[in-house]
């Protein structure tokens, strides 16, 4: 009868276990999610959008002639950047922790989620930074390394056919196939 009872309570403490350390992931994976939506990173997903948009459907561009202005918006596109990379980081640490890709409801959950902010950004980062790069005195703004949280995460969501394979790093595919309004 103890044994009985000895095993009944292990079952018990695996499940609670089970269950409570699935919770834990979908919050991270919710915790990921905001910080791609909220505090910081929205308030220079704005200024990424006007890189982004700013050219298009006659609104006014930023103006990155002023210095300040141009430090603010590098700033903003690398902190977005960085996001990316804290978003992929986390997403990476889920699948490790998790029981294969292709039937976890956590990754499954997170990768719907993040498809269309992937697929909005590989519009907007190219586009973005082209127009940081007309600021800098070699042409080139050096976010390689920033930049590749993203483009990993790009992959992954593609590898996963939730973000179509047309979408490259650093180049935007354009109309037909970007979501993004200015190809519309």
């Amino acid at each position: 009868m103890s044994a009985a009872l000895g095993l009944a309570a292990i079952a018990i403490a695996v499940r609670v276990h089970q269950t409570e350390y699935r919770r834990s992931r979908f919050e991270t994976a919710r915790s990921l999610l905001q910080d791609l939506n909220s505090g910081e990173t929205a308030t220079v997903r704005h200024y990424v959008a006007r890189l982004h948009y700013g050219i298009f459907n006659n609104r006014r561009s930023p103006d990155l002639s002023d210095a300040d202005q141009a430090a603010l918006y590098f700033a903003a596109y690398y902190t977005m950047l960085w996001c990316f990379e804290r978003v992929e980081a986390g997403r990476t640490s889920l699948v490790a922790g998790g029981r294969g890709i292709d039937h976890d409801p956590v990754i499954e959950y997170l990768d719907k989620r993040l498809a269309w902010h992937v697929t909005e950004f590989a519009c907007a980062i190219p586009r973005a930074r082209a127009q940081l790069a007309t600021t800098v005195h070699d042409g080139e703004v050096k976010d390689r390394d920033s930049a590749a949280g993203f483009h990993r995460l790009l992959s992954a969501l593609q590898a996963r056919g939730i973000v179509d394979q047309v979408f490259v790093p650093g180049s935007c595919p354009g109309s037909g196939v970007c979501p993004c309004e200015c190809h519309q």
